[in-house]
């Protein structure tokens, strides 16, 4: 469950370059009037899920003199279930159920530096509010998709070949990396630890017809190893998922009053392996699971990380 007095933010770079080699660049200071133009014309949403499912920008704003790009990303789902409170002295629960057409909503804020990284044309630094379901693997797609649909139709003549392509922006996800597992495990709790073997039922890799099978150990953390102990555990458990023909690791643990998941390929190097730069921000007015305005205290902190 997310607080409503904190947010955990991560630090990432957005690389935007042309879908076609041959393309001029794409600045994003050219980019941004053609989606604030989609924006302010209500099309930057997405209907997924049969329309049970919808991702959209709800807020916009570019600060020209700041140097900032401001997003707010809505995402609400009618498939999740109705919110239930309880009483916390008799534990009576009361279901507050949704209204036809609603879905459970969350939001979440980017800020995009408008102004390249050092020694780069095309990376962009920004901060995103870190929230359950717009995830990395949810919003990636979601603002390529978003880039594609502000360059609908437009075309470019290649200066090699004389030939007209599709002129449209690609978004890379990249993310800001400081923390070592064990400085990202300090002070957490583990939750549980999953070995995970993955194969196609017939070793075929582009067969449609094809499934992937899943064969799982779960392992339950009954007692807490200290700070270097764990990392030994789950050295340990690499080895032996090795051993075993496992290919991916899952640790989920909780940390500061939220819970987080690690994912690894067994071949990585777990001690070296470095994690997304994470910051906690405080916010002593409150901050909703779905904000409708972008929030000036959050943003504020926000565009300090940024900058710093």
């Amino acid at each position: 469950m997310l607080s409503d007095l904190e947010r955990w933010v991560g630090t990432f770079d957005f690389r935007i370059k042309p879908s076609h080699q041959e393309a001029p660049g794409l600045p994003i200071e050219q980019i941004i009037p053609r989606v604030s133009n989609l924006f302010n014309n209500g099309n930057a949403v997405k209907m997924y899920q049969s329309g049970s499912r919808a991702l959209r920008v709800s807020q916009f704003r570019y600060d020209e003199a700041e140097g900032t790009l401001t997003l707010l990303m809505q995402l609400s789902d009618k498939r999740m279930a109705d919110p239930v409170f309880a009483d916390l002295e008799s534990g009576t629960l009361r279901v507050e159920p949704k209204l036809e057409g609603e879905g459970i909503a969350v939001s979440a804020h980017f800020i995009i530096k408008t102004e390249p990284n050092v020694g780069s044309v095309d990376h962009y630094k920004t901060v995103i509010e870190c929230v359950p379901g717009i995830t990395k693997s949810v919003f990636e797609p979601f603002l390529n998709w978003l880039l594609r649909t502000s360059y609908e139709n437009e075309e470019f003549v290649s200066e090699l070949t004389n030939r007209k392509y599709k002129l449209r922006p690609v978004l890379d996800v990249i993310s800001h990396t400081s923390q070592t597992l064990e400085e990202s495990l300090a002070g957490s709790r583990l939750q549980g630890i999953r070995l995970i073997s993955t194969n196609r039922v017939d070793g075929m890799d582009k067969n449609p017809y094809t499934e992937t099978v899943e064969k799982v150990i779960r392992l339950k953390v009954v007692k807490q190893p200290g700070r270097t102990g764990k990392v030994r555990l789950l050295n340990s458990l690499w080895e032996r998922g090795k051993r075993q023909g496992y290919n991916k690791v899952s640790i989920s643990y909780s940390k500061d009053g939220k819970q987080s998941s690690l994912d690894f390929d067994v071949r990585e190097d777990a001690a070296t392996k470095l994690f997304t730069k994470m910051e906690k921000v405080i916010l002593p007015d409150g901050i909703g699971q779905c904000e409708e305005q972008i929030h000036e205290d959050l943003r504020e902190k926000m565009v300090r990380i940024l900058n710093a």
